[in-house]
């Protein structure tokens, strides 16, 4: 997840290429910014909302990453919400705890700050 200003293609098209490799398959909504994805080598597959939730051809949905966003939403209402400035955090947060099992994460919070501040 990344906070974004804008969502046109000169802001996303190098967030993409930074953290997917081409050759990936993109499933997004059909939206402009993404109509370069094939040029940079992406095998890019869109559904449209107005039609459908899911592509009866391809098979293409957004709803994986709309369920993430909703889980992560709900999140920071469970804190009463979240001062702007810190979304940020928040999602990386949100993302390095959902990457672990909740019992793990104390000892790996303790790892991390080990790395990070080592003695």
């Amino acid at each position: 997840m990344e906070v974004v200003l804008q969502r046109d293609a000169a802001t996303l098209l190098p967030i993409i290429r930074q953290n997917i490799l081409p050759g990936s398959r993109i499933w997004s909504v059909e939206r402009a910014a993404y109509c370069g994805l094939p040029g940079l080598g992406y095998v890019h597959e869109t559904v449209n909302h107005s039609r459908q939730f899911v592509d009866p051809v391809t098979g293409a949905h957004t709803n994986n990453v709309e369920a993430r966003w909703n889980a992560c939403k709900a999140t920071m209402k469970r804190r009463y919400g979240v001062p702007r400035e810190q979304v940020p955090a928040y999602l990386d947060e949100y993302m390095w705890r959902c990457r672990r099992s909740p019992s793990d994460v104390f000892l790996d919070i303790l790892e991390a700050m080990r790395r990070r501040y080592p003695c």
